[in-house]
């Protein structure tokens, strides 16, 4: 791409907006959940219940990540989006607590279908040098989307209870929908290698940008098989549990975070607004880091996103002025999320454009267990009456851990099918 489309950024940062929203919801609509008369939900059930979206979106993840590159980005963007958009009014409609739960694990299976199809589209449709910022700015949506669930929490959540946040955030989806059936492309790598050429030139003309050449396949083999060849299976595996020590933070500490600062003394407005500083971090700080890694590489600036996130989880625990504590939320919110989209952009940089959605889906999916175990690690340590520095350092400790095994990932070789002979391209430079 010699340019970037406006209306592709666009779409895909309404569709993350969406995505942020709906995970952020659960822990930003908990307090009312918890207090609902007639429902009596314990810490331990709302761990369980925290969960079940991580779990639709690994097998979301799965699911996509080995459909979008046959499937096409597009089909399944707007499955998922609509399936999600459903979801979220269900868990507003519903009456009990187990379809509440069936909302929430199905707005997960369509969160984790979005995400690794997104991803691959902004990175197709980037210009040279602006893949980890585009990625930023269509991921900003995550902050943004998070801090509107805050935002609606805590001006409609004490009067109208924790329905509101969902049936807002499934209204919306319905909105996004539309204009993403009509605007949203195909990818044109993937038009062209199905043979699709005249629908390749009709988006290409559409959008404005340069015809592509579909790549050669990587291989005979599935994806999943190219992920897990000899050239790739150690880089997939440290994609895998980056991904997984990136989530378990990320979802710990988007359930309990309002919980957490309730403990520490906090009402429950300023708890909130302890989430929506947390969510607007994550949306401005992946924009910096963006434009530091196209600069100097994914592998550092990953660990030093990582670092942050141990820094400013780590600073909650003392009692400091408001504003430190809220500089502290706003690194640890770029070090989540902002360290999430920095993993899949690298990602996205190490392997063939025909594996790429499936590589990022694969550690998706690895990573969601991770995500699984946030919510439920953090009602674990809620439970022990630990004191309160020790419980936000135990939510530390992963990241440190993300930063460690960033560090490790091997670095692109010359045994890579695609670039063996050719030296390496300059994205492959970058992610070093």
């Amino acid at each position: 791409m010699t340019r970037t489309p406006a209306s592709v950024l666009a779409l895909c940062l309404a569709c993350m907006t969406l995505e942020g929203y709906d995970v952020v919801a659960y822990g930003a609509a908990l307090p009312f959940l918890l207090a609902h008369p007639g429902w009596e939900v314990t810490t331990a059930q709302a761990g369980l219940l925290g969960s079940l979206t991580p779990v639709g979106m690994l097998v979301g993840a799965v699911v996509v990540g080995l459909l979008t590159d046959r499937l096409g980005r597009r089909r399944l963007v707007l499955v998922s989006t609509a399936v999600f958009s459903v979801a979220m009014l269900l868990c507003g409609l519903a009456p009990g607590v187990v379809l509440f739960g069936i909302g929430r694990l199905l707005v997960g299976l369509g969160v984790g279908g979005v995400l690794p199809s997104i991803a691959a589209l902004v990175y197709e449709y980037s210009a040279p040098g602006r893949h980890h910022v585009n990625t930023a700015l269509a991921f900003a949506g995550v902050g943004v989307g998070g801090a509107l669930a805050a935002v609606v929490a805590a001006v409609f959540g004490p009067d109208l209870g924790f329905r509101v946040v969902y049936l807002v955030g499934g209204g919306a989806a319905l909105v996004v929908l539309p204009l993403a059936l009509r605007f949203l492309p195909e990818s044109l790598v993937y038009l062209r290698s199905r043979g699709r050429d005249g629908e390749a030139t009709r988006w290409a003309a559409r959008l404005g940008v340069s015809e592509v050449a579909a790549e050669e396949p990587a291989a005979a083999r599935s994806g999943v098989g190219v992920l897990f060849s000899r050239s790739y299976r150690t880089t997939t595996v440290m994609f895998c549990l980056t991904t997984f020590a990136s989530l378990l933070v990320l979802f710990g500490l988007y359930t309990w975070l309002p919980q957490l600062m309730r403990s520490a003394g906090y009402e429950l407005g300023s708890a909130l607004t302890f989430l929506i500083v947390l969510n607007l971090g994550t949306a401005v700080g992946p924009l910096l880091l963006g434009g530091l890694a196209d600069r100097f590489g994914s592998r550092v600036v990953t660990a030093g996103s990582f670092l942050l996130a141990v820094v400013g989880i780590s600073v909650l625990s003392q009692p400091l002025p408001s504003v430190l504590l809220y500089v502290a939320v706003v690194l640890a919110g770029i070090g989540t999320v902002g360290t999430q989209i920095l993993i899949n952009v690298f990602i996205a940089s190490r392997y063939p454009v025909d594996v790429r959605a499936t590589a990022i889906g694969v550690a998706l999916s690895v990573g969601r267990i991770g995500g699984i175990v946030g919510p439920l690690y953090g009602a674990f340590l809620l439970t022990t009456q630990l004191p309160l520095p020790v419980l936000f350092l135990a939510f530390a400790a992963p990241a440190l851990l993300g930063a460690v095994l960033v560090a490790s990932i091997p670095r692109a070789g010359a045994t890579r099918p695609e670039t063996a002979g050719a030296g390496p391209r300059r994205h492959d430079l970058q992610a070093q």
